[in-house]
């Protein structure tokens, strides 16, 4: 009996070692954060299709310069390889109310360490009648010098998929930083997309919605899913 007793108590005492010993190395000791970042506020926006979009300094004539940009995003899901094993986590309600502040990070989610490949993020984003996924204030300025007002509300329900290198993820903490190159929004566009337009109070304001200049917010809207790209770095 004392035999009996002995072994099953080290059968009991072995089991238990080796499921703590398994729950260690399925810990997560690392965290990923999302930035939104918006850059190149000011481009050209030509008479010539092929010339709009340039990057050009701040308050020249023939350009749009973006001064506010706000991102609204109803779930991030991250799927990847890691060991062999398919993982799928998403973040919900992302807000950056300043997308023009670098690393404007918001929502987190924890990882294991180790390789990661095949990394895709599919960003959803719902039209929304209080936050639109992506709102644009600034000003147009004409080739003669008249500057006028310009809010843009890309108001809509898309997906759009990114993708990011293999990595090899340590201890630590990482930011998937989603870049928004907004002189990308007017490439192809012409100066007459943007001067013939209604325009609203006040000062004329050109108020682009799903609603109001409706071919120029198609214009917009359908240039979103290529200004957007996608890093993955560590803190």
């Amino acid at each position: 009996m004392k035999k009996l007793y002995f072994t099953t108590s080290m059968i009991c005492l072995l089991t238990l070692f080796m499921g703590c010993t398994k729950d260690d190395t399925t810990a997560t000791d690392t965290q990923l954060s999302y930035s939104f970042n918006a850059i190149n506020l000011n481009a050209s926006l030509s008479t010539n299709a092929t010339a709009s979009g340039a990057i050009v300094a701040a308050g020249t004539n023939g350009s749009i310069n973006w001064t506010n940009a706000s991102v609204n995003i109803s779930k991030v899901e991250f799927s990847a390889t890691q060991a062999g094993k398919a993982i799928s986590l998403e973040s919900k309600n992302l807000f950056a109310v300043n997308a023009l502040k670098p690393d404007s990070l918001s929502g987190t989610v924890s990882l294991v360490s180790g390789v990661y490949e095949n990394n895709e993020f599919k960003i959803s984003i719902n039209e929304s009648t209080t936050n639109p996924p992506l709102m644009l204030a600034g000003t147009y300025i004409e080739a003669s010098g008249t500057r006028i007002p310009v809010i843009v509300q890309l108001n809509m329900t898309q997906l759009i998929k990114l993708e990011a290198p293999k990595i090899e993820i340590s201890k630590g903490k990482y930011v998937a930083r989603v870049t928004v190159e907004l002189n990308g929004l007017v490439k192809g566009l012409t100066a007459s997309d943007f001067g013939q337009t209604a325009r609203t109070a006040p000062n004329n304001t050109i108020l682009v919605t799903n609603t109001i200049n409706r071919p120029l917010f198609e214009k917009l809207a359908s240039r979103l899913p290529s200004i957007l790209s996608l890093s993955m770095t560590k803190q």
